[in-house]
């Protein structure tokens, strides 16, 4: 069983930039606070970090002294917009469980353990206001496949595979009771999503199944008692769908946004919307990837232009392009008046049997492919409140591989723009888009220490994520010294940094004022 998190980020590296943008000015990403928490030298520790948004982060650290006790100490820090800490509470995990995964609510943080070959399970549920914990147990299902871990209201929804066949489970905080929703434990069927609708109570399980050489994707959507109320069906003569996102309009209307496929893979096509009304989906709108403007940008000009050619010939003669690539699809990022779709296209370096994915909403902890994956590059689209298709772009991802297929390419918006950018080797490389425009190109840059007496001995993989706002949270692990003789010391940190966008706009004006008319 993997140690999986929602909602929250994996320790990585990160650093502070400063963005060259094309047109010349200066628009910068800038540190405004670091946290440094040292490393302990006598037990062995991993750190975690929950953005609280405007209340803040939450930093988790965990992990054995070397003695006798065998129970994990976990120690939860509050810290606020400023690093500065607002309470700390800890508890002492019983040796006999294992975690499993956290699900970060608006308000409330939950933590599911497994007690090993048994049915039996421990939620802690820790109140971000004052860091108050209380613990349930409760009997679940022994040998389930956890892969994800959701709370709606006072119900914790557990879904995953049991002897090979998906099963979502519904255990009640309140009087203890377990169910396990109906209609999901059928062979040949895959869990694409657990999708909870807390405003109305509603229960959305997203599958994938292969019958009689036709693949079925199916909404079924329960209430908050667990009770099946309808199933809805996707499907099209030409094409599969392989994974779906819901936007909730109101109870009875939403739209979906996915990938699909030619025949049963999971090689994308291109990309869908659909509106669904009740429990009837409307005529898919159907995006192929050659219908991108700027799909093909991660390639070499000339190879992109022949590209380009051979979609336009193909066109030309009546002929559809086909073109296959495995997409990693992020959780929706919904503004007040767009739905942003960020997917990383990737490839195995090996064939994998059983390849542990990650993003979105969980993320594997323990456990890594032996295989690994390599990206290439990250598209970027955006669809208006109506569900209408309007604009797309393209970070280029050079040479990146990672053991766990997990989210690398991070899109915030900011202003009027969409800041993008991923890790790679102690460098974070960044791009800022405006849409189907790259107002500031691809740069990379490293991080610096607090104390500039200092110098970074060692770093890891790094990650960079949202935090509210124009700000951004920026963590892991760094080795610092005063020279690069001696072994230094390790420090989990925390920056604060603060994307400035001002100057983009301004020499926008000043270059196009420049231009001869």
């Amino acid at each position: 069983m993997h140690y999986r998190f929602l909602n929250c980020f994996r320790i990585f590296i990160t650093a502070l930039f400063v963005l060259g943008p094309v047109l010349g000015a200066w628009a910068q990403l800038q540190q405004s606070d670091r946290l440094e928490i040292p490393t302990s030298t006598s037990a062995s520790e991993q750190f975690e970090v929950f953005s609280l948004g405007e209340q803040g982060i939450l930093s988790v650290i965990r992990g054995n002294e070397y003695s006798s006790n065998r129970n994990e100490q976990w120690q939860f820090v509050k810290y606020d917009t400023t690093l500065r800490v607002v309470w700390k509470t800890a508890y002492k995990l019983d040796f006999r469980y294992i975690p499993v995964m956290a699900y970060k609510g608006e308000s409330i943080g939950y933590w599911l353990f497994a007690e090993p070959d048994t049915d039996r399970f421990l939620f802690i549920q820790l109140n971000f206001q004052d860091g108050s914990i209380d613990t349930f147990k409760g009997n679940l299902l022994p040998g389930v496949d956890v892969q994800q871990f959701k709370v709606i209201g006072s119900k914790a929804l557990v879904s995953g595979y049991y002897r090979s066949r998906p099963v979502v489970i519904v255990h009640s905080f309140f009087d203890h009771t377990t169910r396990v929703l109906p209609g999901l434990f059928e062979k040949n069927t895959e869990l694409n999503n657990v999708d909870i609708n807390e405003i109305d109570g509603y229960i959305n399980v997203i599958t994938y199944a292969f019958r009689k050489k036709n693949c079925v994707f199916e909404i079924k959507t329960y209430n908050y008692d667990g009770k099946f109320l309808k199933k809805t069906t996707l499907s099209d003569p030409r094409y599969s769908f392989i994974s779906g996102q819901i936007v909730p309009l109101n109870p009875d209307d939403s739209y979906l946004i996915g990938n699909y496929s030619v025949g049963c893979t999971q090689y994308s096509q291109g990309l869908y919307v659909t509106h669904i009304e009740s429990d009837t989906p409307a005529e898919p709108q159907f995006i192929e990837f050659s219908e991108l403007q700027n799909f093909f940008n991660y390639m070499k000009p000339k190879r992109r232009q022949r590209m380009l050619e051979k979609i336009g010939k193909r066109k030309s003669l009546g002929k559809e392009n086909k073109f296959r690539y495995r997409l990693l699809v992020h959780e929706l990022i919904q503004t007040p008046d767009e739905i942003v779709l960020v997917a990383e296209v990737y490839y195995p370096n090996q064939r994998s049997t059983n390849p542990v994915i990650a993003g979105g909403l969980s993320r594997p902890y323990v456990a890594r492919s032996l295989e690994g994956y390599r990206y290439t590059h990250a598209i970027v689209c955006g669809f208006d409140r109506n569900g209408k298709f309007i604009w797309d772009n393209c970070i280029t991802i050079k040479d990146l591989t990672s053991f766990d297929l997990q989210e690398m390419v991070q899109v915030t918006p900011v202003d009027d723009y969409f800041v993008l950018a991923y890790p790679q080797e102690g460098d974070i490389h960044t791009e800022v888009i405006s849409r189907s425009k790259v107002v500031v190109e691809s740069e990379k840059f490293k991080i610096n220490p607090k104390s500039e007496r200092d110098k970074v001995l060692n770093n890891e993989d790094g990650y960079l994520s949202p935090w509210y706002g124009q700000y951004f949270l920026a963590y892991g692990m760094q080795r610092l010294g005063t020279s690069a003789v001696g072994q230094g010391r390790e420090v989990f940190y925390v920056n604060k940094l603060t994307y400035k966008t001002e100057d983009i706009g301004k020499d926008a004006e000043k270059e196009e004022a420049s231009r001869p008319r």
